[in-house]
């Protein structure tokens, strides 16, 4: 089988690709491998006019629409890829193989949660990652940031906006002076006792426990993890990384492989639902220009 584009990921970045490029008349695929990143959260927040949907009811309407047009959808992973100026082969998880014209990975990332006991059983509800998207939801509630170094730093006092009550469980000797004189004249506390666990009920984060078994109270906590790009493919290929991890990607969302586009999360760490449409669709007007070059066959 061979497709003008394979896309693989069905999130916000894929589906806006699919959209895009089988409204262009595009023969198009998208491998759709099961749950995304989003799926422990069960609401979407700032989509335009789909503010507060579960990220199942998005996804299910993206496919939806993009199969009005002629995308096709197979529920399977990809494990392998080769590529060369004449397309791209990929292998399948069931050990099927097909050709594609181009390539694009909208694959996402795999969030690096710490092994702090706690943290997996509330993730996506009261332990998250970004203000901008669970802010309101958790405004006014004492909060806890988990994190040392720049980027804990910039989350205290982001959080800000949303509640008086922050604090940073840094662990001991991990904040410079500048940095800690910032926090504290924004009114930002510190507690540097290393954590050992989250008090969870449920999925309600009730407290942060340390090494010494006293504890704080916290109803919201905040974890920016480290992350991988989710799947085999970017290893497979050979693709080129930023310094962050992510696939680099050139101003037409281009990779560093012949023939293979990337978008969404997989590309960038500013990561929402929004950002990542636009992205995905970006990619699909470029492989689709990318394309006129080598010729069509109008498939509407």
């Amino acid at each position: 089988m061979t497709v003008d584009v394979l896309i693989v990921g069905a999130g916000p970045a894929g589906l806006t690709a699919a959209l895009v490029l089988a409204r262009a008349g595009r023969d198009v695929l998208v491998l759709d491998g099961g749950p995304g990143r989003n799926a422990p959260a069960a609401h979407s927040h700032n989509v335009f006019t789909r503010e507060g949907a579960s990220p199942t009811e998005l996804r299910r309407i993206g496919r939806t629409q993009a199969e009005s047009y002629g995308a096709r959808f197979l529920e399977q992973e990809a494990v392998r890829a080769e590529a060369d100026e004449d397309g791209v082969r990929v292998q399948l998880a069931d050990g099927s193989e097909m050709k594609t014209r181009r390539l694009l990975l909208a694959t996402g990332v795999e969030d690096l949660l710490p092994e702090i006991p706690g943290v997996a059983e509330a993730w996506g509800e009261t332990v998250v990652h970004c203000p901008y998207c669970h802010g309101f939801e958790l405004r006014e509630r004492p909060t806890a940031v988990l994190d040392a170094g720049e980027k804990g730093v910039h989350l205290s006092g982001l959080l800000l906006g949303w509640t008086d009550h922050v604090t940073l469980c840094c662990g001991p000797d991990r904040l410079s002076g500048d940095e800690r004189q910032r926090l504290t004249g924004l009114g930002v506390d510190i507690d540097e006792r290393p954590v050992a666990a989250l008090g969870v009920e449920g999925r309600d984060v009730r407290t942060v426990v340390f090494e010494d078994d006293s504890q704080i109270d916290a109803t919201a906590v905040y974890i920016q993890p480290d992350q991988r790009p989710r799947g085999p493919l970017p290893d497979a290929l050979g693709l080129e990384h930023t310094e962050l991890g992510h696939v680099r990607v050139d101003e037409f969302m281009r990779t560093s492989a012949p023939g293979v586009s990337a978008c969404g999360d997989v590309t960038s760490p500013m990561q929402a639902v929004q950002i990542a449409a636009s992205s995905g669709f970006t990619a699909a007007a470029f492989l689709n220009n990318d394309l006129i070059d080598q010729g069509r066959t109008y498939t509407g």
